[in-house]
């Protein structure tokens, strides 16, 4: 969901806030409603009948450091900040559990190539780290880095491969005055001073210390950092040295609102909710005033994260421009800006920053840059509602009005020139359609038909494309004058062929972050809630205490995950067997190493249905000999055999 997402729908909140404190008395009227309560009950979904056509789009670099896009390593799943990952999303789900309630969970979590969890806390609430692991499957906690007085708060985690430990990965995390690279086990591999202070007449700059996620600089074989100040980082991979003078995005501090305050008579209701959920911030301040502040006061250069191209290096951040570009020099920007970046030869056997083009953009981007898995494309939003597609270069090459603003990061599909624009009411698909881009569907958000208390629903958070739907939240609550309070949210998975919501299930608590899928379909929520603390506060009966923490929807009816993810594998093979090997090289390659995911996705969901009672044993060794035998013809040559036997796999759902 981003920043920037939490900056618009908090401007929407306060609009609301300053109705309500004219028109109090409506609200009785809502919370007196006497409709019956009949939530919508959804049943096992049918086969998708969405396809790939063509040749997709694919990068030429290798995997050996970069991850297969299986699950989420980065906070958008990869470097090009894709929100799309190769195998299924589970196609039924239940809520699980909810682990770590005291922490407020802004971005994350992150799962390694073991199914371990992965994040770090913003605000907590008594004990003070700066990374906790969980057990996918559990989530009881393995192990935590407490904060210290070197490290005092972190970036979400970054996970790479490790290529001189074929099968082994490493957690990566910065904070201001030091930067660690960890074992899966917590053990430390390296940790490196980063060599940064700030002096007593700069400790209030909190912005200047607080750190952005890595991404990683294959021609370098670097980690690329910023801080939301705009200081621009590349640390070695392999030691955590800093490898080139540090650099600086030249915008200035955002415009990030016009002033308006917040009554104090909302604050004296949201703020206890959040103190005796999370405690104050480090300033003092509860979590709430602390964002308001934020939102209100003043912005950074760098609200967004921002993408590495794996086959070019190039860096795109989007940011703000120059102070005296809005025509006032006044220490503020009313301009956002787009950068494409690299590390350079500075000329002396030494590297640097150097900014290569950029754009600006009235009123700013709305999003994290995106890029399509070929580098050809980067994808961002204007504040104005605009999804706009840039070339390499940064020229704009077409633009598409959704509306209004986006809420968070684009989602870009490898196939089908899909895209995914999520806004504070929808969920969008478009077309890149080369010079121009078109709309397709919008989502059907039916999740909570039949509840009560519920006028209202509408998108909650980026949705992730996977190859069997898009993987959604939906928020559900009142309606009052035009405006939402959210007081459910849950997760759905949409039909990528029509928007169709194919199952939905209530979860506990809303989330500022990304819709996180597992490797085994399970899906994973981190815990933020600021929206619903606010319809908490407003409705108190009508609604579940605030909470932090990581929540699991679990994957049920196991053989409709297998389904799911042997279909998926027939129709790419299919497809796939359709291309030149020799013209669509990456693409031919790229989707025999899909395949091969979603077909030990399956194997994977055919052990666990049988133990369940899902699956007979007999349908599952047929199923696991014909996924044998076509996982050994993806070839060139034997291809049409195995689509012929994962064909055969298929039509066992029927």
């Amino acid at each position: 969901m981003e920043i920037s997402a939490l900056k618009m729908n908090t401007r929407k909140v306060v609009g609301l806030l300053l109705i309500a404190i004219i028109s109090f008395a409506v609200f009785k009227i809502f919370i007196e409603d006497g409709r019956p309560h009949n939530p919508k009950v959804f049943g096992p979904p049918e086969k998708t009948q969405w396809k790939p056509v063509g040749a997709r789009s694919a990068g030429q670099h290798s995997y050996d450091v970069i991850p297969e896009p299986d699950t989420f390593n980065a906070i958008h799943v990869n470097t090009v900040n894709s929100d799309s990952v190769w195998g299924v999303a589970a196609p039924m789900f239940e809520l699980d559990w909810v682990a770590e309630p005291a922490y407020f969970v802004g971005n994350g979590p992150l799962l390694d190539n073991q199914g371990n969890l992965y994040f770090s806390p913003q605000f907590y609430h008594g004990e003070r780290v700066v990374l906790v692991s969980l057990d996918g499957k559990t989530g009881e906690r393995r192990w935590a880095i407490p904060a210290a007085d070197d490290i005092q708060a972190s970036s979400p985690a970054f996970i790479l491969n490790d290529p001189e430990n074929p099968g082994s990965q490493i957690i990566y995390i910065v904070g201001f005055n030091r930067v660690m690279a960890l074992r899966p086990d917590g053990s430390t591999i390296w940790s490196t001073a980063t060599g940064l202070s700030l002096s007593s007449s700069e400790s209030g700059k909190k912005l200047s210390a607080k750190f952005h996620s890595f991404n990683y600089h294959p021609a370098t074989d670097s980690l690329v950092s910023i801080t939301k100040a705009g200081a621009l980082f590349a640390f070695s991979r392999k030691n955590g040295e800093l490898i080139a003078p540090i650099g600086q995005i030249p915008g200035a501090p955002a415009i990030s609102g016009n002033g308006t305050n917040i009554p104090k008579f909302v604050l004296n209701k949201v703020d206890p909710l959040m103190d005796k959920a999370f405690g104050k911030t480090d300033e003092g301040l509860s979590l709430f005033s602390s964002a308001v502040s934020y939102i209100y006061g003043g912005g950074g250069v760098v609200t967004n994260f921002f993408s590495i191209d794996p086959d070019s290096s190039r860096i795109y951040m989007a940011a703000t421009a120059a102070d005296e570009e809005d025509g006032t020099e006044d220490g503020r920007s009313e301009l956002g800006a787009i950068y494409a970046l690299d590390l350079v030869d500075d000329g002396n056997d030494g590297l640097e920053f150097q900014v290569l083009n950029r754009k600006t953009f009235q009123g700013g981007t709305g999003s994290t840059p995106a890029l399509s898995a070929d580098g050809h494309r980067l994808y961002v939003s204007d504040n104005a509602g605009n999804v706009i597609a840039l070339d390499s270069k940064l020229n704009e090459v077409w633009r598409v009005d959704v509306g209004e603003p986006l809420v968070g990061s684009i989602s870009v599909s490898p196939d089908n020139n899909e895209l995914y624009a999520v806004t504070a009411s929808d969920v969008i698909q478009l077309i890149d359609k080369g010079e121009r881009g078109s709309r397709a569907w919008t989502a059907e958000l039916t999740g909570f038909d039949g509840y009560a208390n519920v006028d209202v629903q509408s998108n909650a958070l980026t949705a992730t494309v996977t190859a069997n739907g898009v993987v959604i939240m939906i928020g559900g609550g009142k309606k009052l004058l035009g405006r939402t309070l959210m007081l459910h949210m849950g997760m759905g998975l949409l039909d990528r062929a029509t928007g169709k919501l194919r199952y939905f299930a209530e979860g506990r608590e809303d989330s500022l972050a990304m819709s996180v899928v597992a490797a085994d379909g399970s899906i994973y929520v981190a815990h933020s809630p600021l929206r619903r603390a606010v319809g908490k506060a407003i409705y108190p009966e009508l609604t579940q205490d605030v909470t932090g923490g990581i929540a699991r929807f679990k994957p049920i009816r196991l053989g409709l995950l297998a389904r799911d993810a042997i279909c998926a594998a027939e129709a790419r093979g299919a497809n796939a067997s359709t291309l030149n090997p020799t013209m669509d090289l990456a693409a031919f390659n790229t989707d025999i190493r899909q395949i091969k995911v979603l077909i030990k996705q399956a194997g994977g969901a055919i052990t666990k249905a049988v133990s369940d009672g899902d699956m007979t044993p007999a349908k599952a060794s047929t199923l696991a000999n014909l996924l044998e035998q076509s996982a050994a013809n993806l070839t060139v040559t034997k291809l049409e055999r195995a689509v012929t036997e994962m064909a055969a796999a298929c039509s066992m759902f029927d």
